[in-house]
């Protein structure tokens, strides 16, 4: 269907100064190859155009923007054309000029136009209002009156200019730029996947049923809405997905239906119908988020959004700042010993509602696994051959920077875990000058990257998601580094002075006291019988025998040493207490000081404990034992068997 073209080039004529803000894009070295197809060669920022008779232009990376926002109504202008030619090849220019005045022809390449395509093509070169006053179809001499063609091309550059925001001087180099990567499939595919991110939207309006109506028109000129039309030539509705009734089929330009928008979306030419688009299917969040879904399937990349009461169409990848910038980010660790819920207070409380990007630091952890290296890939050429090139890999502090700078309204945790696992101080290498932080959270430093591949890739991903580029590493207020950390295992590191200071330290004291406990009761076997204790009871006898050893604070239990699920009844606790917590006091804690102090004196070996704890032996030892007889409930006293086991 041939839409109005004076509505369309509103469209973009009638947009805000803000819609054609574009970042500055780079070129990596995939585009330049893509790219090389269509004649341009690209530097950093910029490209050479060869112009023809040996002339040349360089061109900014902004022109590429110009064209994304375009490209979707260069499929219109080129279905007008492709009737102009076809009329063009019976005409003569004068006899041509003849029929648009007159408004009527039999000519068969306007015979098969529905009416409203008809209409918008006579008022389209008979107007040049309608097309705000961009050149004529009609070239007529001034000394003669002879009447020519003008090239098709040129007609449509100018159309496209008189639709942009810019001066006339730029149409020959901006047009043809245009005109050559849209007509290109393959390239103009790329690079709407892309460089769409940096483009601010391609439409925004104040109406949802505006914005649809644009987006469901652009997807007719490109052919790709007869499959959601169905065959059958009778059906008045059609359904889209589960949005029912969402297109109203009519033979005539006129919905005839209030429920539906008033123009026509598209115009079916195997049904001989024109399409309208139902009111109202982006007014709820529910049904805004189906329609941007069945949207993207057509249209991939993109995403329809609705925030601060305007509607938009724009890349699903772009970052949607929606709020004021985040403050506050920290350096925290948090320590204690092992079961105090360091890890639960990372994950939750501190990192609730913030974007996480989770690593675990161990012995053979390197820096180039923190931040990222080139690493080799395997692909195929166009020939189908494999080969090995090299890309380069982010670690978690380079994904978790770059979600910061690309979303400073969120809140974005790096959550390492066991922090002293690893030389921490070796890891962080040259970021370890970003650790200190302004009052607002930003990092006090800056640093050039040492590696120009992780500067290179942190810029190519914040460009996708339409962000400027960085030329140095700062941690943004928004970014906060959370750690979790336990001095008490036998294969930690000491973090230096220098590396501590820079690190809020936060101690996780244990407290059995806490509702959140499991209340599970275990039966024990003493030599004077069997006693059910609560979970919270056995870890506090435990703790008192292990204090009165002097044993260190950071190597006693705490109350989420076992998990819930391993608590969750009494038979799974004691596989989880013979197969985790033994093995835990005898290889870690007792080794130095004697197993007798926990054990009985009569267990030379972890095997035979574990094997007499499983058959229901007495395996503690005398004051252990007199421990848990003072706390527990006797076994024949006790009434509650699903939740003891023995």
């Amino acid at each position: 269907m041939l839409s109005e073209l004076d509505m369309v080039m509103n469209w973009f004529k009638n947009e805000p100064e803000s819609a054609w803000q574009f970042d500055e894009i780079g070129f990596d070295d995939e585009t330049r190859t893509v790219l090389s197809k269509t004649g341009l060669t690209l530097l950093d920022h910029t490209a050479r155009m060869e112009t023809g008779s040996g002339y040349h232009c360089y061109i900014p990376c902004q022109y590429l923007m110009y064209m994304l926002k375009i490209g979707p109504f260069v499929r219109l202008l080129d279905n007008y054309i492709s009737v102009f030619e076809e009329i063009k090849k019976n005409m003569f220019p004068a006899e041509f000029e003849a029929m648009i005045e007159s408004g009527t022809s039999n000519e068969q390449a306007l015979v098969s136009l529905d009416i409203y395509s008809r209409s918008n093509f006579f008022w389209a070169f008979k107007d040049p209002r309608t097309r705000l006053e961009a050149k004529n179809l009609i070239n007529t001499s001034s000394k003669t009156g002879k009447k020519s063609y003008r090239q098709s091309d040129d007609f449509v550059k100018s159309v496209l200019l008189a639709s942009l925001p810019v001066p006339n001087v730029s149409s020959e180099t901006l047009g043809t730029l245009i005109l050559d990567l849209v007509r290109s499939q393959e390239t103009y595919d790329y690079l709407q996947r892309r460089y769409m991110p940096s483009l601010p939207y391609m439409f925004s309006v104040p109406e949802g049923d505006e914005l649809l109506f644009r987006i469901m028109t652009t997807i007719g000129w490109s052919g790709q809405f007869e499959p959601l039309l169905g065959s059958d030539p009778d059906a008045e509705f059609v359904s889209w997905n589960d949005i029912d009734r969402a297109f109203l089929l009519r033979p005539s330009r006129e919905p005839g239906n209030a429920l539906y928008v008033q123009n026509p979306v598209h115009f079916s030419v195997p049904l001989e119908k024109y399409i309208f688009i139902r009111k109202g299917l982006l007014d709820t969040p529910d049904s805004l988020e189906k329609i941007s879904v069945l949207v993207s399937g057509l249209w991939l990349g993109m995403s329809i959004r609705n925030r601060e009461g305007k509607f938009f169409f724009e890349s699903s990848t772009r970052a949607s700042v929606s709020g004021p910038r985040v403050t506050g980010g920290t350096n925290r660790i948090f320590y204690g010993a092992p079961g105090t819920g360091k890890s639960y207070r990372v994950h939750g409380e501190m990192s609730d509602g913030a974007e996480k990007i989770v690593t675990v630091f161990h012995p053979d952890t390197q820096h180039n696994d923190f931040v990222g290296a080139l690493k080799p890939k395997m692909e195929k050429n166009e020939q189908g051959e494999s080969s090995i090139t090299y890309s380069f890999r982010p670690g978690p502090f380079t994904c978790a920077l770059i979600l910061a700078i690309a979303r400073p309204d969120r809140k974005v945790c790096l959550i390492i875990e066991e922090i002293n696992r690893a030389s921490a101080a070796a890891v962080f290498g040259e970021l370890f000058q970003l650790l200190d932080r302004e009052p607002d959270g930003t990092s006090t430093y800056s640093i050039n990257a040492t590696d120009p591949d992780m500067l290179e890739y942190i810029n190519m991903e914040l460009g996708t998601m339409g962000c400027t580029p960085v030329d140095s590493l700062r941690i943004p207020s928004n970014m906060s580094l959370l750690a979790t950390m336990n001095s008490s295992d036998q294969a930690v590191m000491p973090l230096d002075t220098a590396f501590k200071r820079r690190w809020n330290f936060e101690y996780l004291p244990i407290d059995l006291s806490k509702p959140e406990i499991p209340q599970t009761e275990i039966v024990f076997t003493t030599n004077s019988g069997k006693y059910s204790v609560l979970w919270r009871d056995f870890a506090q006898i435990i703790n008192d025998t292990l204090v009165e050893c002097e044993i260190a604070e950071d190597r006693l239990v705490g109350p989420f040493f076992l998990d819930s699920k391993e608590l969750e009844n009494g038979e799974a606790a004691k596989a989880a207490l013979g197969g985790k917590l033994f093995i835990y006091l005898w290889d870690d804690v007792l080794r130095h000081v004697g197993h007798q102090k926990i054990f009985a004196s009569t267990f030379r070996t972890f095997g035979n404990l574990s094997a007499a704890f499983r058959n229901d032996m007495a395996v503690f030892s005398i004051a252990v034992e007199n421990r848990l007889e003072g706390v527990g409930t006797p076994v024949d006293m006790y009434r509650d068997p699903q939740d003891v086991a023995s």
